[in-house]
């Protein structure tokens, strides 16, 4: 009953949404090193003319909100260590990249060094490139429809034996398709298992880690950082799996139109109306996109009825999910 009335009281906040859209204008995203392609915190984001100041969070994520726009107003992005770029508001696009410049060359590659000297590297690497423009260069893969509820696991093999995982990186979006209304959600929670292959099938086996994920933001590249958990892989092949948790916090509820028969005639006609439709996914939503350089493809598997299988379904050349090992 409980997980009813959740529901409820959504469908009624999604009524007045749209009334409540229009009174303000948002402006988010996620700004990042345009070297390293990680997310910069704590960078003071300011639209000059309205006055309106925020900063980033971990993620690098912001969001800013005013009652009216005006047109001419530009995004200013400010951080110690980087060149601040100006972004005039006409060229600004719902949940863009920001990339900044670090200010002094010498550090960038003391940073570089120091990445090399450490021995990481990234297996399944994707770049923002590949999240930026998911939309523009007409890639419609997206993950909700095969996994709600379920699980999706990708396979990686790591340089050696006794490799340490420092990090995961995934690629999300927002919503992907486009329904008459849809509720927004940025909070999300779901869960990540290291697995070992089975070598009998090849499929995902002994479960070495798992830990739960929250998020409370929209923001397309999300690192997980792992050095704490200390997580030491034995074998060169793992998997990453990710369980998505049916919950109302991972809910998108959508309402559409649909038809509806009110009542049949003596004659056998039936008589329609027009009534809304509600459907529900659950977060998140992963990306898919085309690897231009390689065309390779993840080997993916997917748990249906608690059995791990390839996933046949999965028509995308590759998944936005990557870890970053030490060796």
């Amino acid at each position: 009953m409980l997980h009813l009335s959740y529901r409820c009281i959504l469908l009624v906040v999604l009524c007045f949404i749209p009334i409540l859209s229009f009174a303000q204008k948002a402006y988010d995203g996620q700004v990042i090193d345009s070297a390293t392609e990680d997310p910069i915190a704590g960078v003071t984001v300011k639209l000059l003319k309205e006055k309106i100041t925020t900063e980033t969070n971990r993620r690098g994520f912001f969001e800013l909100y005013l009652e009216k726009q005006i047109p001419n107003d530009t995004l200013q992005f400010s951080s110690i260590g980087y060149n601040t770029f100006k972004l005039p508001v006409s060229q600004y696009q719902s949940q863009m990249f920001i990339s900044l410049e670090a200010s002094n060359t010498l550090l960038n590659e003391v940073r570089i060094a120091n990445k090399k000297k450490l021995k990481d590297i990234v297996l399944g690497k994707f770049t923002y490139y590949d999240l930026k423009d998911f939309v523009s260069r007409g890639a419609s893969h997206h993950t909700e429809f095969i996994v709600s509820r379920t699980a999706l696991a990708k396979f990686f093999i790591a340089p050696k034996a006794n490799t340490t995982l420092r990090t995961i990186s995934l690629g999300r979006q927002d919503f992907p398709a486009a329904p008459t209304l849809a509720l927004r959600n940025a909070y999300t929670n779901f869960l990540i298992h290291i697995m070992l292959q089975d070598t009998v099938t090849g499929a995902p086996g002994k479960i070495l880690f798992t830990k739960e994920i929250a998020l409370s933001d929209n923001s397309k590249l999300v690192d997980i950082d792992l050095d704490m958990d200390k997580i030491v892989i034995p074998k060169t092949n793992f998997f990453i799996a990710i369980e998505w948790e049916n919950n109302p916090y991972n809910e998108i509820i959508t309402v559409s139109n649909a038809q509806k028969v009110e009542r049949t005639t003596k004659r056998g006609w039936q008589v329609t109306k027009d009534a809304a439709e509600y459907r529900v996914y659950y977060q998140p939503f992963l990306v898919g996109y085309d690897n231009e350089k390689t065309f390779k493809r993840s080997l993916l598997y997917i748990k249906v009825n608690n059995q791990w299988q390839v996933c046949k379904q999965y028509h995308m050349g590759d998944l936005a999910l990557s870890a970053t090992v030490h060796y």
